[in-house]
């Protein structure tokens, strides 16, 4: 009886760690220091004209420069990435998608719409308001289904588009959105909890040796 029990604590243990001890996992996409380049290779493709890009020290979070964007109000400008089989993979093994972001406290307001569709999902998009100063913008892309599309299609193309759109205090016919670190993460458990959980393991099989 006491080893069935010490059985039950032990399994309740690992799934109560696992559960709640995670850390984030990181993959940079892009940091954009000079370049439209990404790290699975495939650059980044402005829609130009309407838009046009600098690479400023404003708003960079990764590195010392970041995606400085200037383009009309109206939401039909597009940065586009076509990232292959490589891209796929990513979002398939991933649990969300990140981009830092910096709007001039001019903003009266801005939007950033992120679209993504592949080899198992169709044409998807998430808007986002995007606040003055800093802050960064979150996909997550399990509960968004995302994931699952990626992990269940053949993985063999994937397609990222940022598309913006907003107004600035005095209603200025061209504006500026600022991209920096744009990443993937996955959840995975801290190296504490995979050590308690290995500490439970070991209770559970000295509980079995001495049953």
């Amino acid at each position: 009886m006491k080893a069935n029990y010490a059985k039950l604590m032990a399994a309740a243990l690992c799934v109560s760690v696992l559960q709640s001890a995670s850390w984030g996992a990181d993959t940079l996409l892009s940091s954009f220091e000079g370049d439209l380049s990404t790290t699975l290779g495939p650059s980044w493709i402005m829609n130009t004209p309407p838009f046009t890009s600098t690479f400023d020290s404003t708003g960079a979070t990764e590195g010392s420069q970041a995606l400085k964007l200037e383009h009309n109000t109206g939401w039909s400008q597009f940065v586009s990435l076509d990232g292959g089989p490589a891209l796929a993979n990513l979002v398939a093994n991933s649990d969300s998608f990140s981009i830092d972001t910096f709007v001039p406290e001019t903003r009266d307001w801005r939007q950033m719409f992120v679209i993504m569709q592949g080899a198992g999902l169709g044409w998807t998009q998430n808007g986002y308001d995007i606040p003055a100063g800093s802050g960064t913008t979150t996909i997550d892309l399990v509960t968004t289904g995302i994931k699952a599309a990626a992990a269940g299609g053949d993985r063999g193309w994937w397609q990222i588009y940022l598309t913006f759109q907003g107004g600035d205090v005095g209603g200025a016919p061209r504006i500026t959105s600022t991209i920096d670190n744009v990443r993937f993460t996955q959840a995975v458990p801290e190296p504490a909890a995979v050590a308690i959980v290995a500490l439970a393991g070991l209770g559970w099989l000295i509980a079995r040796r001495r049953k």
